[in-house]
């Protein structure tokens, strides 16, 4: 009896916790965080080429301005009409943009969706909360990893 206790115990936590704010998800729209003074942290990197031109721009952590509520990642992979070769990966506050190549594309809401500005085509990833726009989130393994040892060690 115990052990069922302890599982249904812990179900919630790992179901609560393991949400992926970065995943297919478009249909649903959530409303991000209020914030008063403490502006969003992103994470901002650029690594790729951009038409033909090389970008390597090291991973830091940035404040974003006041009105920003998402972090991006944008990443694009194409041949443009004139031969240039685009392979990038962007990531900053809503809007990534890298001018005068690349204006931008606004966050319609949390989760990736394939967007296109003009002939090419680029996933777009949003988030709303601190630092998410990283390239691999360990906090959505370790829920995981919880529930199936937990189930392993009490059954």
């Amino acid at each position: 009896m115990t052990t069922i206790s302890i599982s249904l115990f812990l179900l919630p936590i790992v179901v609560f916790s393991s949400s992926n704010p970065l995943q297919n998800s478009t249909d649903v729209i959530e409303k991000p965080r209020q914030r008063l003074y403490n502006p969003l942290v992103c994470y901002v990197e650029t690594e790729g080429q951009l038409y033909g031109e090389e970008y390597h721009e090291s991973q830091r952590h940035e404040p974003c301005g006041p009105d920003v509520k998402y972090c991006q990642k944008i990443t694009g992979h194409f041949i443009a009409a004139g031969g240039e070769v685009t392979k990038i990966t962007m990531k900053g506050c809503d809007t990534v943009s890298l001018m005068p190549h690349f204006a931008g594309l606004e966050c319609r809401g949390n989760g990736c969706a394939e967007r296109s500005e003009g002939d090419e085509i680029y996933n777009v990833c949003c988030c709303n909360t601190e630092t998410c726009n990283s390239t691999f989130q360990l906090s959505l393994f370790i829920p995981s990893l919880v529930f199936l040892i937990t189930t392993f060690v009490f059954f």
